[in-house]
């Protein structure tokens, strides 16, 4: 019995050693670091209003906890009416690429009325369709379809930046030479 206990141990430790000493490419590091939470007010608005609507399967129709998720949006927007959104329309329904990408359309369209008709001014909103493009979850399962139905609130650079056509300051990226050698396990 203690051998088998002790035998139990080392190769559960070297396994153990053995996943804690992978190796991500650079790519993956990357991805890996964009992960966490973006900085200024995006972060606020995702903490504070939160950024999701969900639908039902090939509905663009609001259910009561999109209407109050959108409700949040709207009350913080108002609070910042100098920052622009996005509204970026999701689906994966049955159909084909045509019809996931009108019906993504329509989510993000409905998404926008709404913001609008609570008091968002209609310039400050844009809309986007992505249809399957951009799948969060992918597996066979109901529950991925249902948190790929969805549309999402980014919010954009201030308007005077966006009327003016200049870019939003990207993100400094420092050269692959001046990275931190650090590893993310």
């Amino acid at each position: 019995m203690f051998c088998r206990n002790v035998l139990g141990g080392l190769v559960g430790g070297l396994a153990l050693v053995s996943v804690t000493n992978l190796q991500l490419t650079p790519a993956q590091a990357d991805d890996r670091m964009r992960l966490g939470a973006p900085a200024g007010r995006p972060a606020d608005f995702q903490t504070q209003a939160g950024d999701r609507v969900f639908f039902s399967e090939a509905s663009v129709e609001l259910g009561l906890r999109g209407r109050v998720a959108l409700e949040a949006q709207a009350a913080w927007l108002v609070k910042h009416p100098s920052l622009s959104v996005i509204v970026e329309g999701h689906a994966d329904d049955g159909g084909g690429f045509d019809h996931n990408f009108e019906l993504s359309q329509r989510r993000a369209d409905a998404v926008s009325r709404r913001l609008i008709q609570m008091g968002v001014a209609p310039e400050r909103v844009r809309t986007v369709a992505y249809g399957r493009e951009r799948l969060v979850a992918e597996c066979a399962a109901a529950a991925c379809a249902a948190q790929n139905r969805r549309a999402v609130t980014v919010v954009g650079p201030p308007l005077d930046t966006a009327a003016a056509g200049e870019a939003a300051p990207s993100p400094r990226i420092d050269p692959p030479f001046r990275r931190s050698p650090r590893r993310l396990n």
